[in-house]
């Protein structure tokens, strides 16, 4: 008969249980965060007025985006002036059959002229308020204010009007001239649908993040290994920033190979696409670096040699400077938030949500310090404190002389280490 006492432990099922109820909530999580994330983007891109105006100036500022608009520009004011047509009746009789030609010719300059007046700051600027216009435009379309498109016919539209007006009228490019077909963003009958669009927009923007963070929430307090679930927290995070930008490479290219059939244009919609979805891959980006910087903290909170060598130099500090340490990580974050992209307000709860997780995530690392290495004694010295004539104040020497004679009587310095914290501080 076996002895079935020296048999290995089955693992008990409510553990195995639990474990994948904890990775179930991580992953539900992780989608959560990645549906908002992709929401805001749209959302902020689509009915932000702010965002919109911005982005419409940096793809102006392309110059593939130039050269296809300048050519729309120029092949609008054509179609809608008769420039041949006019030509032909202002030149003598004899010259008439060079209309054509001449027309042809006076395209090209046109084509070079506007390319160089769109660099233009005034023209700039124009394009940026017209974006600004279409925005607003579409945004009160489709919360019902229908009374404002009137004029346009029932359809939101890209009044390009006074931007060849101004680039006409600078003597750029004479032969745009007349009124120029406006660009035809959202029909009347399309409305129903955007509606539906929007609100699910900003739906989608909102709540899956909050449940995310609660899903999230609930692995680490029902996890019997709440640091690794943390670090799979973070570790998706970072796998999901890296995900988005291989979506956005890949799906950048397929999207402009399969809908710009014209190999000329492909340029100006490889920049647009890039422009477009610059926030996404800033989003993205901080997600990976959020990510990694959190899963380093574990790290160093951890078991490793190194990790708890680390740990044991900083306890000092840590213990006797709580505001000093604080007040490093508010400089840093401060640093970073003017450093990286301004985003927008809407973006401010995400802001608000990391650094308090920031805080509190050091705030635990510190007084896991304190507590696992509460005899640790630091040689470092801060100038910047209160002194005397004599240098270090004598209530800072007399408490330090103190805490180094009852390690020394303990037996956690030996004699020559003694001596010298006593030497470092008679300097």
């Amino acid at each position: 008969m076996s002895d079935k006492s020296n048999a290995p432990a089955k693992p008990e099922k409510g553990s195995r249980r639990r474990r994948i109820g904890v990775t179930t909530l991580v992953v539900l999580g992780a989608l959560c965060i990645f549906i908002s994330t992709l929401s805001v983007w749209i959302r902020d891109i689509a009915l932000d007025e702010d965002v919109w105006a911005e982005t419409s100036s940096q793809l102006l500022q392309s110059e593939n985006i130039r050269n296809s608009l300048s050519i729309y520009l120029v092949d609008q004011a054509y179609a809608s002036s008769n420039a041949e047509v006019r030509l032909q009746e202002a030149l003598p009789e004899q010259l008439k059959p060079l209309a054509g030609p001449l027309s042809a010719q006076l395209k090209g300059v046109a084509y070079d002229a506007v390319n160089r007046a769109l660099e233009r700051p005034r023209v700039q600027e124009l394009w940026r308020s017209a974006n600004r216009a279409l925005n607003s435009q579409l945004v009160a379309f489709i919360e019902g204010d229908t009374t404002r498109l009137q004029s346009t016919g029932g359809a939101v539209v890209l009044n390009v009007d006074q931007l060849v007006a101004d680039v006409a009228g600078s003597g750029a490019a004479g032969a745009v001239e007349g009124r120029v077909q406006p660009i035809v963003v959202l029909q009347a009958d399309q409305l129903s649908t955007a509606q539906t669009a929007v609100k699910a927009l900003k739906a989608l923007s909102f709540w899956p993040l909050i449940i995310g963070l609660l899903l999230w929430a609930g692995a680490v307090y029902w996890s019997a290994r709440r640091r690794l679930t943390v670090r799979n927290i973070a570790l998706s995070l970072a796998l999901m920033g890296l995900l988005i930008l291989a979506i956005l490479r890949v799906g950048g290219h397929a999207i402009v190979d399969n809908l710009v059939q014209t190999e000329s244009v492909r340029p100006a919609a490889s920049d647009a696409w890039t422009i477009l979805t610059s926030l996404l891959a800033q989003s993205a980006t901080a997600g990976i670096f959020i990510g990694l910087v959190a899963i380093i903290g574990i790290w160093f909170s951890g078991p490793g040699r190194r990790a708890t060598a680390g740990r044991r130099w900083l306890a000092p500090f840590f213990r006797d400077h709580p505001l000093i340490v604080h007040g490093t990580l508010a400089v840093v974050l401060l640093i970073l938030l003017a450093w990286g992209p301004a985003g927008t307000p809407r973006r401010l709860i995400g802001i608000v949500i990391v650094v308090i997780l920031a805080f509190v995530g050091l705030e635990v690392l510190r007084r896991q310090t304190v507590r696992d290495f509460p005899d640790a004694v630091g040689h470092y010295d801060f100038r910047w404190r209160r002194r005397g004539a004599g240098g270090a104040s004598a209530d800072d020497r007399v408490e330090s002389l103190e805490r180094l004679a009852a390690l020394h009587e303990s037996g956690a310095l030996t004699d020559d280490e003694y001596e010298a914290e006593k030497a470092l501080l008679a300097t």
